[in-house]
């Protein structure tokens, strides 16, 4: 069979050949498709997962790749070669995908040519190749294929998603990505010629004129530095007010004036040690120069043209330093003084200007200490590198460049706490520029160094490239990542030369830009992360202004480098990081067209100061000396009563009352599903643990106190934890191991965590384990995940029957998914009301990943410490700690159903229905079986609704494990 363009026939393509050219004229209908529905998704925003599928479609078919020599049948031998398999069963997927539901797979596999087998995918690519796919014989192919495509696409994620798992077994998107990025260097580099150095008038509209920079510096070195409070005042022994200036991606305008929002601290650097009151001050800066010297009288002309409406009697002058002392020591409430700067001269304004923020009277906050002790989300960590290489491009070659720009003179500052806002107060997300006035100009941060032992001869550009290097590193002790920020001196009597600044700075990041987990963003979208790796790997590249000769030039490179002006290299620096961040993060929506970042994706970028946290909450009913660890839910009118009834509705329901009475026999005693808690220990006084619930209590391992033979509880977390389990899996066997003593104790607990799990299979021969805590990310043992080796190592031993349970996170969209909750073979829960509906404190699910599924988690009664001030009775918490052991107790209910009639189960699972039904212990039948009974409250939101179980006969819920048990893989 030969394919026909205008009545001439085509060679037949090979199988390879139709695998490469289906796969992207498919990925070019899926896309038109996906931005089709797109454009009218407020329409039918219902159709959010058939967009969705769409997208990934067209972009895991547009990353395929086919080796020939891999995918094509060799000569010898009659056998077919893996690879060719592979891509016939490729060519099969993609030709069901563009015939959905129906099969239009030729019925005879002996046909040599694919054509003959793969009809549709012939037929779209000969119409494809008119270039025109509306002519010719084909012309309806198109239609047919889309509305294929749209039902395959609504379908549930069991048809989809092993598709899609499939697809990218094929996919080279990180080599592609990788390719992409450096093409695009390339093309800039190329460019990169003298003569097209100078800025576009684009370039032209997001700066100002050098003068801006320069007269705003001088006010700022004139009046910060002051002399007044001091006991004998003189000019030799001067202090300064603190100084941050607000950074930003586009510095607002109005009336041709440039605006700058500045702090200074209300009084000098020598009269406060810790808590620092802030006065705000925008500054107004006039766009073009004054050429002549005149106080502004009404309706006065400078001879520029520029009207200055200022008049004396609406401004306050400010001429000396002991009266701009006054000023800021004016206290005006939360709002900003308006300063207009005319001739190096203060005109402030008769009026105050809303702040957008209210900081807090505390110190501000490193960069630096962001990045080491607290959790930034993705997105801030891309807007914080293009607003910092805006403004570094933007002051490039002004007086703020003087001191050397670090992750420790970026500074960031708290919010102040507002008393009608139940959140807790979190960060103003923008970074600050720290001015200091008592230092000379640092040698290794002028704009160039003369030729010399230097690895990099820009120190400004390459400060800004250790910078973004340090915002896409993984979170470290301080001590780890202060080395790239402030270099320590090689002795207490010899500071570090220039040359070993520089050079470290340069080896360092060009080293870290090469490893294959940098950057450490959290992103998805590989293209993304590979144009970032560019743009750091540009900052540090010795070849940075380096332009390739013209035609004709006589001259070497590194003679037109040196020819280049300084306003030329900031253009370079422009075309080279600044145009392409920016890309970068208008490509996510982040920012507008005009480069402004979108108010609504900066709040809460910044996470609490926790690596570690039981992921709890106290109500304000409870008075424990337990407190809330992190950012959650608070339940200010938590009675517990809606709650207590949906736990009483598992408890009374007939699955519990069937397992209760069925464990009762002592044929099945021994049988009892086993569950192993691993939290801060119990409470044994609490008035919940009676003589018949310690019943169920068979083990008890204290890894904090090794030989503490009874059970402790010194924080509550693990009391609360515990009690809530026995209430929702009464039938069940308990074993509790105590592996911290509260939140700052788990910081150091991972070695018993990993003790703990080996305890639970080993000795307790455990079928589930819950874990009410989180680690941002794991903290490795002698360089080794000892907890994710123990939780493989469990699975391993025991022949995949134990479940793991672990608690999402308690910041909402403030920190993502914790660890050991985000591991493969961990179930991670999140919480919600009584009704279902997911709440604030879950983290956002990862929507290109697997299920979440959810469960109560607010307003929960349990248990409180006997000495605490509700001795020992039932205090309500909210939190995804709180979800985990419900979830767990849920599990362990269909475990025991599943137990109790094994027997049944096996005889319809057969062949082989013993071995199939210990899917069920495994976290994809548990998985499956979760998503059969729960209800999907949003994409990627499953509830597990324990009704679609309880309330339908035997006969649906024992078909319902068979069906979970068939469809779990692995």
């Amino acid at each position: 069979m030969h394919s026909h363009i205008g009545g001439l026939a085509m060679e037949p393509l090979s199988q390879a050949e139709l695998a490469q050219r289906a796969a992207q004229d498919v990925a070019v209908v899926a896309a038109n498709l996906q931005k089709k529905w797109r454009e009218s998704w407020f329409k039918s925003p219902s159709r959010s997962k058939l967009i969705k599928n769409l997208a990934i479609l067209a972009t895991s078919l547009q990353c395929v790749s086919f080796c020939q020599d891999k995918y094509e049948q060799r000569e010898h031998g009659d056998q077919q070669d893996d690879g060719v398999v592979k891509l016939e069963t490729f060519l099969c997927g993609l030709e069901l995908v563009c015939t959905f539901p129906r099969s239009n797979l030729a019925k005879s596999s002996g046909q040599k040519e694919p054509g003959a087998r793969f009809p549709t995918l012939d037929a779209l690519v000969t119409a494809n190749s008119t270039q025109n796919i509306r002519s010719g014989p084909d012309i309806e192919i198109l239609p047919k294929v889309e509305k294929s495509m749209e039902a395959f696409a609504s379908e549930s994620p069991y048809i989809t998603s092993p598709y899609f798992s499939f697809l990218r077994s094929f996919s080279k998107a990180k080599q592609q990505a990788k390719k992409h990025a450096e093409s695009a260097q390339r093309d800039a580099e190329a460019q990169q010629k003298r003569g097209d150095t100078k800025m576009t008038k684009s370039d032209e509209d997001e700066s100002y004129p050098r003068h801006v920079y320069d007269t705003l510096h001088k006010v700022f070195k004139k009046h910060a530095q002051c002399y007044c409070g001091l006991p004998n005042p003189s000019p030799s022994t001067p202090r300064s007010h603190w100084g941050r200036l607000e950074l930003k991606e586009n510095f607002p305008t109005m009336d041709n004036e440039i605006l700058f929002h500045t702090v200074f601290s209300k009084k000098g650097s020598m009269e406060f040690v810790e808590n620092i009151k802030w006065q705000h001050l925008q500054f107004r800066v006039p766009r073009k120069q004054r050429k002549v010297r005149a106080v502004g009288f009404e309706d006065k002309k400078c001879d520029d043209g520029v009207e200055d409406s200022t008049r004396l009697d609406d401004a306050t002058e400010v001429t000396s330093t002991s009266e701009f002392c006054k000023l800021l020591g004016k206290d005006i409430g939360p709002g900003s003084m308006d300063v207009r700067i005319r001739d190096e001269v203060l005109l402030v304004l008769r009026r105050a200007v809303d702040i957008e923020v209210d900081i807090a009277d505390e110190r501000s906050i490193s960069l630096a200490d962001v990045l080491s002790n607290y959790s930034l989300v993705p997105r801030s960590k891309l807007l914080l590198a293009y607003i910092l290489a805006k403004s570094v491009w933007q002051f490039y070659d002004s007086d703020f460049m003087s001191a050397r720009w670090t992750t420790e003179t970026i500074q960031l500052f708290r919010e102040r706490e507002d008393e009608d806002d139940d959140d807790e107060p979190g960060f103003h997300w923008a970074p600050y520029h720290t001015f200091s006035f008592e230092q000379l100009v640092e040698r290794d941060s002028v704009e160039r160094l003369p030729p010399g032992q230097f690895l990099h001869r820009y120190p400004r550009v390459l400060a800004l490239g250790a910078i973004l290097y340090e915002l896409g590193r993984k979170r470290r002790q301080r001590k780890q990542i202060r080395s790239l920020a402030t270099t320590s001196p090689t002795s207490p009597v010899e500071p570090p030369t220039p040359e070993k600044i520089i050079n470290d700075t340069a080896s360092a990041v060009r080293k870290g830009v090469k490893n294959r987990n940098w950057p450490d963003i959290k992103l998805k979208n590989i293209q993304t992360l590979e144009d970032y790796r560019v743009i750091v790997a540009n900052c540090v590249s010795e070849n940075f202004f380096r332009p390739d000769p013209k035609e004709k030039s006589q001259k070497m490179p590194e003679e037109l480098e040196e020819e280049l002006t300084v306003e030329e290299r900031r253009a370079i620096l422009f075309k080279k990081v600044v145009a392409p961040l920016k890309e970068v993060v208008q490509t996510t929506g982040w920012v507008d067209e005009s480069g402004n970042i979108r108010p609504h994706h900066v709040k809460g970028a910044v996470a609490q100061p926790r690596s570690v946290a039981l992921l709890n909450d106290t109500s304000q009913n409870s008075q424990t000396s337990q407190t809330p660890t992190d950012g959650t839910q608070d339940t200010p009118t938590a009675s517990g009563a809606e709650a207590e009834a949906w736990l009483n509705n598992i408890k009374g329901g007939p699955v519990m009352e069937a397992v209760l009475s069925a464990f009762r026999e002592k044929e099945l005693v021994k049988k009892r599903i086993r569950i192993v808690v691993l939290d801060t220990g119990y409470d044994p006084g609490a008035v919940f643990f009676n003589r018949d619930r310690k019943r169920s209590l068979k083990g008890w391992k204290d890894y904090v106190e090794r030989d503490q033979p009874h059970a402790k509880d010194e924080d509550g977390h693990g009391t609360h934890v515990l009690s809530v389990l026995m209430k929702v899996a009464p039938a069940a066997d308990i074993f509790v191991a105590r592996v911290a003593r509260d939140t700052p104790d788990l910081q150091n607990a991972t070695g018993n965590i990993a003790e703990a799990i080996e305890w639970a299979w080993k000795d307790c021969n455990a079928n589930i384990v819950t874990m009410s805590f989180g680690f941002d990310e794991e903290i490795h043992v002698g360089g080794e995940p000892v907890v994710s080796n123990a939780i493989l190592k469990a699975i391993l031993e025991t022949r995949q029957r134990i479940l793991f349970f672990a608690a999402a996170a308690n910041d909402g969209g403030n920190r993502e998914e914790m660890f050991p909750a985000n591991n493969i073979n961990v179930l991670s829960i999140r919480g919600t009301d009584d009704y279902g509906w997911a709440q604030r404190f879950n983290p956002p699910p990862d929507y290109n990943g697997k299920t979440c599924f959810m469960t109560l988690g607010l307003n929960v009664p349990g248990a409180s410490l006997r000495k605490s001030k509700d001795e020992g009775a039932d205090v309500c918490k909210s939190g995804t700690s709180v979800a985990t052991p419900i979830a767990a107790g849920i599990a362990a209910m269909l475990l025991g159903y599943a137990r109790i009639h094994e027997k049944y189960l096996q005889g319809i699972l057969e062949p082989q229905g013993e071995a199939k039904l210990t899917r069920l212990w495994r976290i994809t039948g548990m998985s499956m079986l979760f998503e059969k009974m729960a209800k999907e409250m949003m994409e990627k939101w499953s509830y597990l609704n324990i009704n679609e179980f309880t309330d339908v006969t035997d006969e649906m819920r024992l078909s319902m494990i068979a069906w979970a048990v068939k469809e779990a893989r692995g």
